[in-house]
């Protein structure tokens, strides 16, 4: 009876338990709607959290019930560990234990029994080294000694040998004898040269100005080589020369054609906006083709003065026109393919060689030889581009029409004579005196005139 009024009270008390967790749950369990409205999404995180708790509890609670019903094993009496205990009592249970070691402790002959082998063998080491200090002293004075006879025995065989020693060095030595001779050589022309070159700048006439004298520390002017510059242009003159009445093979061209196409090739520089070292560039270029190709037509004129003035463009400019606008100057007389077929005729037979140097840079550098102003410079210009047309003065150097030019530009501008114009500075830097000037001077004036 006993037995069955325990289980009874013991079902009664789960039933209990089951009841009030069924009453915890249901009141903790929201409606989703409600949930929703109250708290959002985390209304929904927080009722599902609850539900699980509840459910955990029901479980604990089953499991405490199911305990009840299994039989009580008897056990026996638990271990009780006294040192533990005892530092659980003092507050020394977070230390480490100190468990004694096995191995017994070490006597004091066994302690310093390694450092007595370590001396022993140190001392041993200490009586190799010794030794061999020894020998080695032993070796080197061995070897002095040796040297020491040595040198004393080849001193007299050096005496007795010095004629036969000599005759073997001798063929040896000529070969770099002669080559620093010729050092030598060489090194006194530099400095014969250098001192030539010396004696010229203090050598200069006393009534002509050294014109270079003030350009020494501007690096663009080249006051060391402006000289061999010019002397190098002038040598250039010589070499690419223009005959007198050079289209004298020619059956169809002649000068007038020449000048109008000339004039018409100034209203295209002016059109592309070319530098002027372009156009006499061109000139050049054109007159050295009509000398040395026979039989041009005449339809072929304007061909060759277009393609002379693209290679120029293309020598001179920093941005050279293109071939199109070139052929659209020549309202499409000509293709591309026509421009380019005869730049390579034109190149071809002046040996591709575009060298020949122009008026302007002789202009430049007598125009500071006279010290002369802009007004001079752009008049002397005007008589050179004059000068190019004109078909009787092509055979004249660049030089020659650069001196003319300016002559006549000083004459014009100034009350002096043409003696007083022309000085002694101008005729030593342009090379020509006054007389070989003036019959280029009275056609620069026709020239005036006709325009």
């Amino acid at each position: 009876m006993d037995i069955q009024t325990r289980r009874h009270r013991t079902v009664q008390i789960q039933d209990q338990e089951n009841a009030y967790v069924t009453k915890k749950i249901n009141l903790v369990i929201p409606n989703k709607r409600q949930s929703l409205t109250a708290r959002g999404a985390l209304g929904d995180i927080n009722t599902n959290v609850e539900i699980q708790r509840g459910i955990n509890v029901g479980k604990v609670t089953g499991a405490a019930a199911e305990c009840d019903k299994k039989p009580i094993v008897k056990r026996g009496p638990l271990r009780t560990y006294n040192h533990v205990q005892s530092k659980v009592d003092t507050g020394l249970a977070s230390k480490p234990i100190i468990q004694p070691s096995s191995r017994p402790p070490l006597r004091r002959e066994e302690s310093t029994a390694g450092l007595a082998a370590r001396a022993v063998r140190s001392k041993a080491g200490l009586k190799d080294c010794q030794n061999d200090l020894k020998e080695t002293a032993t070796t080197i004075l061995q070897g002095k000694k040796i040297i020491e006879t040595k040198k004393a025995t080849k001193l007299p065989t050096l005496k007795e040998n010095a004629k036969e020693t000599k005759s073997i060095l001798k063929p040896i030595l000529k070969d770099p004898i002669e080559s620093l001779c010729k050092l030598k050589l060489v090194e006194e022309t530099k400095s014969k040269k250098i001192n030539i070159l010396e004696t010229e700048k203090i050598l200069l006439p006393h009534d002509i100005e050294d014109i270079d004298a003030n350009d020494k520390n501007s690096p663009l002017l080249m006051s060391i080589y402006i000289k061999d510059i010019y002397k190098y242009l002038t040598e250039l003159e010589k070499k690419y020369p223009i005959e007198s009445d050079h289209l004298k093979n020619q059956t169809v061209i002649t000068g007038k054609m020449r000048a109008t196409l000339i004039d018409w090739l100034v209203e295209v520089q002016r059109q592309f906006s070319l530098v002027l070292e372009t156009f006499h560039l061109t000139v050049g270029i054109i007159d050295r083709y009509l000398q040395a190709v026979p039989n041009v037509q005449r339809n072929q004129l304007q061909l060759v003065g277009v393609t002379a003035m693209f290679i120029a463009s293309k020598y001179e400019e920093i941005y050279a026109p293109d071939v199109g606008d070139f052929v659209y100057v020549t309202d499409n007389a000509y293709t591309k393919s026509d421009v380019f077929q005869c730049e390579r005729d034109i190149m071809s037979k002046l040996g591709f060689c575009l060298a020949r140097p122009i008026p302007l840079s002789f202009l430049r550098r007598f125009v500071k030889a006279a010290h002369g102003t802009s007004k001079n410079h752009h008049l002397a210009k005007y008589f050179v581009d004059l000068s190019l047309i004109e078909y009787s003065m092509a055979h004249y150097r660049p030089s020659e029409l650069a001196a003319a030019a300016l002559c006549l530009s000083l004459y014009l501008l100034s009350t002096k004579k043409l003696t007083d114009v022309w000085t002694p500075t101008l005729s030593y830097y342009s090379g020509y005196k006054l007389k070989h000037i003036e019959p280029i001077i009275q056609k620069n004036c026709k020239n005036c005139y006709q325009c």
